[in-house]
């Protein structure tokens, strides 16, 4: 018969067990994670968040921008 190769068995499992499994603090981190963006799509999607996007601290979308004199996005000019 053949010998064996030496050093075919480099993955460091020399007792025959398993690896160790996961760390509890990542288990834990993952579930906290979880929960809080499953909080997060809940209140996005029953609205109790709030309204929430880009037009949220404009009004009616008529401020100009920086430079441009309010008169010149007025009503008036645009007619």
């Amino acid at each position: 018969m053949t010998d064996p190769i030496p050093g075919a068995d480099l993955d460091g499992d020399l007792d025959g067990g398993t690896p160790p499994g996961m760390p509890r603090w990542v288990k834990v981190s993952a579930i906290v994670v979880g929960v809080l963006i499953l909080v997060f799509l809940v209140l996005q999607l029953t609205g109790i968040a709030g309204n929430h996007g880009p037009g949220r601290h404009s009004s009616a979308g008529l401020t100009p921008p920086a430079g441009v004199p309010e008169s010149a996005v007025s009503v008036g000019a645009l007619a």
